[in-house]
């Protein structure tokens, strides 16, 4: 048997015997690597959470909800805000829409009609968060590179696409 390089287990060097690692070492490292991989693949799939967003755009979320929600409390869909850059200038701007939004009582938001709700683009302006686009649209969506386009559904249900021309959305 000759020592592996580098492994070590609570003073057990770990012994090759035909070319596999000791079953003392596997029984060792297995439980770990088990609760590892797990423990990725459960954070690979949860939202983000509303504290990695910016804090202008936790203030707008905030607004969003409050007027949503005729000033009473409600939540939004992680899903229903993207902070992400739109506009190609390394900096992340924001969407939100109200078709995520739930109020507190269970009503959805006040900006939303039978098919499609608010949603209002923002691009940053510095430290701060400008509106540069109301629109209607639902199951909104970002895809593509440094300029991305934004897809929503429209009246109808039609597929409808933005993308940033340099100085608006069109």
């Amino acid at each position: 048997m000759k020592p592996i390089k580098g492994l070590d287990f609570a003073g057990k060097t770990g012994r090759m015997i035909n070319g596999k690692i000791s079953k003392e070492i596997r029984r060792m490292i297995w439980p770990f690597l088990t609760r590892t991989v797990v423990c990725a693949a459960i954070l690979a799939y949860l939202p983000v959470a509303a504290a990695a967003r910016s804090k202008a755009a936790n203030y707008l979320v905030a607004e969003a909800i409050a007027g949503a929600c005729d000033g009473k409390n409600g939540q939004i869909d992680p899903a229903s805000v993207i902070e992400r850059d739109l506009t190609g200038d390394g900096k992340a701007d924001l969407i939100i829409s109200d078709e995520g939004i739930r109020c507190a009582d269970g009503t959805r938001s006040l900006a939303c009609g039978m098919q499609v709700c608010s949603v209002n683009i923002y691009v940053r302006r510095g430290d701060l968060l400008k509106l540069t686009l109301e629109t209607l649209g639902a199951r909104v969506r970002v895809e593509g590179g440094p300029v991305p386009v934004i897809y929503m559904h429209a009246h109808g249900g039609g597929l409808r696409s933005i993308r940033w021309d340099g100085s608006g959305f069109r």
